[in-house]
């Protein structure tokens, strides 16, 4: 998988939950302000939520391919169009890093929803979103 992708705001299903979250199946896709950044927040218990980004607007060569037990969690056919997400973390000292090695994927087509583990050790789970620039301190 890799594009760029439009993703319709609304309703999202995921039948196992997200890790660390199980208990909670239903949440709303929600975007900033047309900006890259969009919110997953649960219907469930309104403290929890996550930022996330499209992963392929920051990192242009990502790509990984679905596995069939994905496919079918989701119900994923030839017809289906799925979107990508990644979590944001904010850490200390202003930096921000995203989990390219557990996407969301989300099936359009039927608003389910399940993180993804990939198999491969191509991405990291603390991958900086913004390069950090030198402060020339004279």
């Amino acid at each position: 998988m890799n594009a760029k992708q439009e993703v319709e705001m609304g309703k999202l299903f995921f039948e196992d939950g997200i890790p660390g979250f199980s208990h909670l199946q239903f949440f709303q896709l929600l975007q900033e302000e047309e900006s890259p950044f969009f919110i997953i927040q649960s219907t469930e218990e309104k403290e929890v939520g996550f930022w996330v980004i499209d992963p392929f607007s920051f990192f242009p060569e990502y790509k990984f391919e679905l596995s069939d037990v994905a496919k079918n969690v989701l119900h994923v056919d030839e017809e289906s169009q799925l979107g990508v997400f990644s979590i944001i973390t904010l850490r200390g000292n202003n930096e921000a890093t995203v989990n390219l090695k557990a996407p969301i994927v989300v099936n359009l087509s039927n608003r389910m929803g399940r993180q993804v583990i990939l198999q491969e050790d191509t991405y990291s789970i603390r991958q900086p979103l913004f390069k950090q620039q030198a402060v020339d301190q004279k």
